[in-house]
């Protein structure tokens, strides 16, 4: 029996390396939050877990140090992925590890997730959120361990030094028995102390070769089952040939059953060395890694080449054209992956589209309260009331009862949305312009939708939930024509201050934050705010506080603007400007997209009419003007 050096004599085989696997825990997902979408993790315990020394056979148990000297979290704390169930495809990143959210407390480790906004990821993100998936398992490697050997077969392996990597979402519970193994079953050296290695040496050699082999052919669970099952070497070389011509063996229909490389992680990264390269030469300013260098060079042709040889398909003999549609080719065996170069192509319009999207301005950001629906159904939005004033209680007296007024709007999101499509034709050429300007602005016309929806509700006055017009004489919101100038400034102002709530008696107290005004106006309304010289009349003076409000010019304002959903055109005005409170404050505009679907939204299939593929683009959004009480109106002169 030998002991860790914690006995006192120094153990035999200290400071002995090994290769070990990287491991997974059991952990559970604490509280949300909803303000930034992110969760708290409590991602270990330390609790012993009982696992099989994969190079003896022999069981023992794992102990983790929970310790700040013992657990690096340099990974953690540099955004470390929050995965679906320790898969190591992109796709399954639905979250990250907050940068510097990862602690130890108290002997145990904590870490805040963000989670993810994106489209595809919103079911499994929604059951974290309500608690549905309350579990974590975090994945790690070991750096230094300390074994006690014992005599009935179960040692101690003390952790006295880790690195946790990843963590993920796992329908397993907190079980202080579970963990989980890496798929990839990738291999890091590791110190052990007190771990008597003379009679292990040839099986810690057989069983390192064998995993490396395993791992360089892409096949680590076949190199497990054979390192547990005592193949020697020879033998493992033998049936690990066996198995690469089996799974190269061709159907009847001449398709090959998967990628020759066999190395699924390889051909994502070509994909996205491919896409960078792509998007390197749409626009030079985006980022070339170095792993898409190669690719800098090459037309679409080429890359669609490389692609396809990669995949296993030879086109030696195949003329441009035909390199083309065997790219775009949807295969009937099942077997397309993120890899496949329509899938490239189709992300590289996504990427120019969303580009648009996010670079085209929109001036109404300010203004609005973004909110999610659940569907296309029409919803109603309180308008609360004040409080009921509180009354005198006389001795003995009962308290009365009073009542919050409620008024409502309703609205709904609409469907909008267009198809890019990219054909055979366009490879061929090499036409750039399919995947960079086009897509760019077709991403610009979704942001300047969200534009027309918002500026539409304002400019197009329409009719509340008590039946009156936005700006009307009844909403105390509708000014004396007049142009813009202190004076009709500080009116404004004072009405919306002494606006009160639906009893009709409250005084709301609304201070507004945006000056609104068409580009016609933007000059003179910078002069007259952000002026620091003092005027010959000294009535004309702008006051300190009026040059506090933020300025909003918007070209809609002067030339009108079509209703994305009616259709209808709705006038400008070169003259009328606004106040508006900020939507902090009190509602103002309400922007509201379906749950999950934030901006616009791509997703691509081959067209058979058209030998090629689509992407379809849509934005499932509506909006409203909530509250009349935040906005002031005057005409101008």
């Amino acid at each position: 029996m030998t002991r860790s050096s914690a006995g006192g004599a120094k153990p035999p085989g200290e400071g002995a390396r090994l290769y070990a696997p990287e491991f997974r825990r059991s952990a559970e997902i604490g509280s949300f939050n909803p303000a930034d979408n992110s969760v708290e993790v409590l991602w270990t315990t330390g609790a012993a877990v009982r696992r099989q020394n994969w190079v003896t056979g022999r069981y023992y148990n794992e102990i983790l140090e929970v310790t700040p000297e013992a657990v690096d979290l340099a990974r953690l704390n540099a955004g470390a992925p929050l995965l679906a169930g320790h898969d190591t495809d992109l796709r399954a990143v639905i979250g990250s590890v907050v940068p510097g959210s990862a602690v130890i407390r108290n002997g145990k480790g904590y870490a805040r997730v963000g989670l993810s906004a994106a489209a595809g990821d919103a079911d499994l993100v929604a059951k974290i959120r309500t608690g549905i998936i309350r579990n974590v398992s975090v994945g790690y490697r070991l750096i230094k361990v300390v074994v006690t050997e014992q005599a009935d077969d179960d040692d101690e392996w003390r952790v006295v030094s880790w690195e946790p990597f990843e963590i993920s979402a796992v329908a397993v519970g907190a079980d202080p028995g579970a963990h989980f193994r890496s798929t990839s079953a990738h291999f890091e050296p590791c110190q052990f102390v007190g771990l008597d290695l003379g009679t292990a040496s040839q099986e810690r050699t057989r069983a390192s070769t064998i995993a490396e082999l395993a791992e360089s052919a892409g096949e680590p669970a076949f190199g497990l089952r054979h390192v547990a099952a005592g193949t020697s070497i020879q033998d493992f070389r033998h049936k690990l040939l066996e198995l690469l011509v089996e799974r190269e063996a061709p159907h009847t229909d001449g398709v090959l059953v998967t990628n020759f490389n066999g190395n699924r992680q390889r051909d994502q990264q070509r994909a996205s060395a491919i896409q960078a390269a792509i998007l390197h030469r749409i626009n030079p300013t985006n980022a070339l890694p170095d792993g898409a260098r190669e690719f800098r060079g090459m037309g679409l042709i080429d890359m669609a080449r490389d692609v396809l040889e990669a995949g296993g398909i030879s086109t030696r003999g195949m003329n441009r054209q035909e390199i083309a549609a065997e790219a775009l080719m949807q295969r009937s065996s099942g077997m397309h992956t993120t890899s496949d170069f329509s899938v490239i192509l189709g992300s590289v319009v996504s990427t120019s589209l969303r580009a648009g999207y996010e670079s085209a301005p929109q001036t109404f950001r300010p203004l609005v309260r973004e909110t999610t629906v659940s569907d296309f159904k029409e919803v109603t939005r309180a308008q609360l009331g004040e409080a009921p004033r509180l009354e005198k209680v006389n001795e003995h007296g009962e308290y009365k009862r009073g009542t919050i007024g409620e008024g409502s709007e309703k609205y709904r999101a609409y469907k909008f949305g267009k198809i890019i499509g990219i054909t055979r034709e366009v490879i061929v050429n090499d036409d750039l312009n399919a995947f960079g300007r086009i897509p760019q602005m077709f991403g610009v016309a979704a942001a300047q939708l969200e534009s027309d929806l918002v500026w539409a509700e304002i400019l197009g006055n329409p009719v509340m939930g008590d039946g009156t017009a936005l700006f009307h004489a009844n909403h105390n919101n509708l000014a004396s024509a007049a142009a813009l100038a202190v004076a009709p400034i500080g009116a404004m102002r004072a009405a919306m201050a002494k606006q009160t709530g639906l009893d009709k008696k409250t005084v709301l107290n609304i201070s507004p934050a945006f000056v609104i005004v068409p580009v016609e106006l933007e000059t003179k309304a910078e002069q007259l705010l952000r002026s620091v010289y003092q005027p010959t009349n000294a009535n004309d003076a702008t006051p300190a506080s009026m040059r506090r409000l933020g300025l909003i010019s918007e070209p809609r304002l002067d030339n009108g603007v079509v209703h994305p959903v009616t259709g209808v055109a709705i006038a400008g005005s070169n003259t009328a400007w606004y106040l508006a409170a900020s939507p902090g404050q009190i509602d103002t505009v309400e922007l509201a997209y379906l749950e999950g679907n934030r901006g616009v939204y791509t997703e691509s299939k081959m067209a058979f009419n058209t030998d090629g593929i689509e992407i379809k683009a849509r934005m499932e959004v509506g909006a409203k003007v909530i509250d009349w009480r935040a906005f002031q109106k005057n005409a101008g002169a």
